[in-house]
């Protein structure tokens, strides 16, 4: 197993209970992937945030539907969403690489292959890719994208051995836990045998435009029997290197 990780970091982790870009979930984060560099694996971070960020910096309390507004919004919260990531990196020895992608990076070869062959001299330059949907120019990523199927797209471009997936629920569970108290975590997940779960989905995170649904959806594209995507809450102490020690945390998603 190549030692090449995707990890995607939703918008309810980079943004904190005042609606603020959360630096000190970064820093925490920062901390981790440093510790998997020292162990000699490549690390692509996938975030989510520039939206949310983008209406902090304006001052807004609802997240608008229109499309222009959603693409200014984008442009002016991406600034500040890279430069934390670049600030908290640095703290910690790391350079990061800002790389701004859309879906249809995916459905031309010869756009793909400039994708790889970007985080391939990345990653020779001994930087950390830190990407994102081009929202701020590509209305369709807003209408129908996320970022659950950006990272894997990503993933399953570059061959990454492991796509973790960060949230701020614990993992998948069969119903809606926010409704259902009793609602069972499903640790194990076999792909092959998904219509086996009666899984109940809720609604996405305030600022995501995701949900679990959409994370599945990026498992089943991503997924091989050499390869794992992991769900788990972004929030738990050292979640990453507890993952890559293959603790049993969160939701594992593997094809059989």
């Amino acid at each position: 197993m190549n030692k090449l990780v995707v990890i995607k970091i939703g918008s309810s982790l980079v943004t904190n209970k005042e609606d603020t870009l959360d630096e000190d979930f970064i820093r925490l984060i920062s901390a981790q992937i440093r510790k998997l560099i020292e162990q000699d694996f490549e690390i692509v971070v996938v975030t989510s945030g520039a939206i949310a960020q983008g209406m902090k910096a304006w001052g807004m309390s609802e997240k608008p539907t229109e499309i222009d507004k959603l693409q200014a919004l984008s442009a002016v919260g991406q600034i500040g969403l890279i430069n934390a990531y670049q600030k908290e990196f640095k703290i910690h020895g790391l350079l990061a690489a800002q790389v701004l992608m859309s879906h249809g990076d995916f459905k031309d070869s010869e756009r793909s292959d400039n994708v790889k062959s970007s985080l391939k001299n990345i990653f020779g330059l001994g930087a950390i890719p830190i990407i994102n949907e081009n929202d701020s120019v590509s209305t369709e990523e807003i209408k129908h994208g996320d970022n659950d199927q950006l990272s894997g797209g990503v993933a399953k471009l570059i061959e990454a051995s492991q796509l973790i997936i960060l949230t701020d629920q614990e993992g998948i569970y069969e119903t809606d836990p926010s409704k259902d108290s009793q609602a069972k975590l499903l640790s194990h997940i076999i792909l092959n045998k998904l219509d086996d779960y009666e899984i109940k989905f809720g609604k996405p995170g305030e600022f995501g435009r995701g949900g679990m649904e959409t994370k599945l959806k990026a498992a089943k594209n991503y997924l091989n029997d050499k390869n794992a995507v992991w769900i788990a809450n972004g929030r738990l102490e050292n979640i990453l290197i507890d993952i890559l020690k293959n603790k049993e945390i969160g939701t594992k998603i593997t094809s059989n």
